[in-house]
């Protein structure tokens, strides 16, 4: 099975995939907290249990913290993990992968590269798999604050 990628976890965690990822997310962490070892899915998992199933604290982590690339890694290495030892486990979680690439088909590896030729360029910006905001240029200026009678109270 094709690990996980963190970009994919990345995407989906952050709501960066829109509803569809949300919805994606979701399954993921169902999967996660409803699976118990070779005998497959069991109910009764109190919400909130992810700490007590191999990947929870994984997933607990980047859910608490969705833009942190290194809570991603790790809850893909512990999916790795457990789909190595749990059989059951690594065929829901292929199947939940394969849809999840879906939602985001262009997370996971890959190069983003850029050709220019002739003519003059003032910036140009080449990127690939962003989470969370970009911001390009000076920050906007403070309003000027009013001082008692409504006048501007800079000097």
């Amino acid at each position: 099975m094709e690990p996980v990628s963190a970009a994919l976890l990345l995407a989906l965690a952050t709501g960066a995939a829109g509803a569809a990822g949300g919805q994606s997310w979701e399954g993921l962490v169902a999967l996660v907290r409803r699976w118990r070892g070779q005998d497959g899915p069991v109910t009764g998992v109190p919400v909130g249990a992810t700490d007590l199933v191999p990947g929870g604290a994984e997933l607990t982590a980047l859910q608490q913290q969705p833009t942190d690339q290194h809570r991603a890694q790790l809850l893909s290495i512990a999916l790795a993990e457990r789909a190595g030892a749990d059989a059951g486990f690594a065929a829901a979680l292929e199947t939940w992968h394969r849809q999840a690439q879906q939602v985001v088909p262009t997370t996971g590896s890959g190069n983003a590269s850029t050709h220019i030729s002739g003519g003059t360029q003032d910036y140009v910006i080449t990127n690939r798999d962003v989470f969370g905001g970009m911001h390009f240029g000076q920050p906007a200026s403070p309003p000027a604050q009013s001082g008692p009678s409504g006048t501007d109270a800079r000097p």
